[in-house]
């Protein structure tokens, strides 16, 4: 998701920049390394805090270790480290050092927050959404919050529960241009098109975001039988008739729910990162700032996750082409190859109606070209409805992912 569904995502921006960041322990706009000197704690705390701003990360993280090292309870070098191996894609180690802010301080918002960015990352969406609901109960008065774990109940295709919190997060922050996209497009999920058109032009009078274009067209590229007023084609107008757009972007042609790019509290990094902020306003202006999306990073568990979203919407939207497409050509279900199994399901899907999937609890494997995922699917139409455990076993074919076999 942007957003996006289906919205995950996931570049990072480094926001150690903001200078009420540091306010807390010392005015860094002002100093410089060599006006801090090192030894205590909180020394080596506040040069780290520089370091990092600056970029050497490398630096940083050696004054947080030794803080820690002088320190074994400075919850917030921990955090500030974690944040900064957040930044390096070193997940497990970011992971590990939120846990321990957490185990210091219990009531350690932020570091909930961002331990749940990093797990949606990795595609355990249970824990993330645990994590974000756990800031939200220690401070309900952050926008980003509610924006986080929403994010993540979209990409699980929990398009109702994740309006539900974009609607919180807007009441928070009214100006969360970010939010008002994710929720439009979660709205045309579930067919609520006037409120889906409504959130598009509300969003691109105050900012046309070339971003949230091309997840619209990604994530739905051709209109919904139901979409009787063409309301599609009205969004896709909203943003052509903005100078921002590149008109020559070719519409990929795939469904998939939305990978939102996860948003925060104060994190280091765009969605997932940032230093500390321990006031409730800087931590606010943090939170939105992470909001702003860019260009997802090529990440294989990401990249099999994208696949298994698009393999779902497809089939949930009848899109019979693009369901095929996600499978390898020597697939096989059911002592069925893929033609059999494309012909079967193409029968199947034209005696149902209103289908609806559900991905909770997805574990994703890489090991080179081949992939597993788990998961627990729950699926719903006017004939069937089902709940169970699912495997996928995926294969890298020509630096695409493709399903070559299914467990059921």
């Amino acid at each position: 998701m942007n957003k996006k569904l289906l919205f995950i995502i996931l570049t990072l921006i480094f926001l150690l920049s903001a200078p009420s960041i540091f306010a807390e322990t010392v005015n860094t706009s002002q100093q410089t390394i060599a006006d801090i000197p090192a030894g205590t704690a909180e020394e080596y705390y506040n040069r780290g805090n520089i370091y990092g701003k600056q970029g050497n990360l490398t630096q940083a993280i050696a004054d947080y270790t030794n803080v820690i090292r002088i320190n074994s309870k400075h919850a917030k070098a921990y955090y500030n480290r974690g944040n900064i191996y957040g930044k390096q894609d070193n997940l497990i180690q970011a992971i590990a050092d939120y846990t321990k802010a957490i185990e210091i301080d219990s009531k350690y918002a932020a570091a909930y927050s961002n331990r749940g960015n990093i797990c949606q990352i990795q595609g355990n969406f249970h824990q993330a959404i645990a994590d974000y609901s756990k800031a939200i109960e220690i401070n309900p008065d952050i926008a980003g919050f509610y924006s986080n774990r929403g994010n993540a109940y979209q990409t699980q295709g929990n398009l109702h529960q994740a309006i539900v919190d974009y609607n919180k997060a807007i009441e928070l922050n009214p100006s969360d241009n970010t939010t008002y996209y994710n929720r439009g497009l979660a709205y045309y999920g579930i067919e609520q098109y006037g409120k889906s058109l409504a959130d598009y032009s509300n969003a691109t009078s105050n900012n046309p975001n070339k971003e949230a274009y091309n997840d619209f067209i990604k994530y739905v590229p051709v209109k919904k039988a139901s979409d009787t007023g063409n309301v599609w084609k009205q969004i896709v107008q909203l943003f052509e008739g903005k100078p921002i757009l590149d008109k020559k972007m070719a519409m990929p042609a795939t469904v998939a729910a939305p990978v939102a790019e996860p948003v925060a509290e104060p994190t280091i990094a765009h969605g997932v990162f940032a230093a500390v902020a321990e006031d409730a306003k800087a931590a606010e202006n943090l939170a939105q700032a992470n909001s702003k999306k860019n260009d997802t990073r090529s990440i294989p568990e990401q990249d099999v996750r994208n696949l298994l979203l698009k393999w779902a919407a497809s089939w949930e939207s009848g899109d019979m082409k693009t369901y095929r497409d996600s499978y390898a050509s020597d697939f096989k279900s059911k002592e069925m190859n893929l033609n059999e199994w494309i012909s079967y399901k193409t029968n199947v899907r034209e005696k149902s109606k209103n289908i609806n999937i559900r991905i909770d609890d997805l574990q994703i494997s890489v090991k080179g070209n081949i992939a597993t995922a788990v998961f627990t699917q729950s699926y719903s139409s006017s004939i069937l409805k089902d709940k169970g455990k699912k495997t996928l076993e995926l294969r890298k074919i020509n630096d695409v992912w493709k399903i070559y076999k299914e467990i059921i």
